[in-house]
């Protein structure tokens, strides 16, 4: 056999051979390396075994020109190299435009199980959502927008803040002996609770702020009720018949009604028809109506 025709025949059967180990490779991919090793080698001294010792170097160097960085084994295809943070993060960014919302939310939560996440980040439940739009006449179960919500919890935050200090300030002012008392601040517990501290409970804020509103509504409702408490005190202590009545009654001798009338109002008077005597019964009046209203008591 000429020299050519043995360079063709070894690469006819190395062409074989190679086909063969391909289909190996593929079909045992997923298992061991030593295991997919064992089969490779003996699908080669299968292949091997019936030709003459002369032929089979010629053969092996046709086999390695099918496997060029096959270094005195069948090469192996190593584990897929794993992705970087980077990469993983870009692959979302392009995901993202086509996710549904219920996709993005189980997303979100799959990622806190698996504590890539922080916990505070967790999507609540639709029914949450639900309920929190109806305060804003929408619906849907969608969460608002983290930016915006921020914002605007701060801007709320600020105003009942402020409108907070200034309704205890005045009560303390006009109801100094009154029991309804400031029982937690709002500052110092909204901020442990936004954090998730367990140590304030969603019970404490409400109860908290529910405290304050209860105050507020008092002090805007007391005013009128309390002076017409005061305007009918007023009268009945200051009225010319309550005067003249009393005054008839204790009149002294060749004393007329008018004089006994006008001795007996300032008397009065100095007991309670000055400025301070008068501001101080108007803030009382309206002090007890403020109590009635925080207690719920009806006239």
């Amino acid at each position: 056999m000429s020299l050519t025709a043995i360079e063709s025949d070894a690469r006819a059967w190395a062409a074989s051979l190679a086909a063969r180990l391909r289909l190996i490779q593929a079909g045992f991919e997923s298992d061991e390396a030593a295991t997919r090793k064992g089969f490779l080698s003996e699908e080669i001294e299968r292949a091997l075994k019936p030709l003459p010792p002369s032929r089979r170097l010629a053969c092996l160097e046709a086999l390695e020109e099918k496997f060029p960085a096959w270094e005195s084994e069948v090469p192996e295809h190593g584990p897929a190299p794993e992705p970087t943070l980077d990469e993983l993060v870009q692959k979302l960014q392009q995901l993202g435009p086509g996710l549904t919302d219920e996709a993005r939310s189980r997303i979100a939560l799959e990622l806190v199980n698996a504590k890539v996440i922080p916990e505070n980040v967790k999507p609540s439940p639709a029914a949450l959502y639900e309920e929190f739009w109806k305060r804003f006449g929408r619906a849907g179960g969608t969460p608002p927008h983290p930016d915006r919500s921020l914002k605007l919890l701060g801007i709320l935050s600020d105003f009942y803040m402020a409108l907070d200090q200034l309704a205890w300030t005045l009560w303390r002012s006009i109801g100094p002996k009154s029991a309804f008392r400031k029982e937690s601040e709002y500052g110092k517990i909204s901020g442990p609770y936004l954090s998730a501290d367990t140590e304030v409970s969603s019970d404490q804020v409400r109860l908290t702020i529910e405290r304050t509103r209860k105050l507020i509504a008092a002090l805007l409702g007391a005013p009128p009720r309390g002076a017409t408490d005061f305007s009918a005190a007023h009268q009945g202590m200051f009225s010319p018949e309550a005067i003249e009545a009393v005054a008839r009654q204790e009149k002294r001798a060749l004393e007329s009604l008018e004089a006994a009338s006008w001795r007996e109002y300032k008397e009065r008077f100095k007991k309670a028809g000055t400025a301070p005597q008068v501001e101080n019964a108007l803030q009382t009046a309206v002090a007890l109506a403020a109590e009635d209203l925080i207690g719920g008591r009806a006239r």
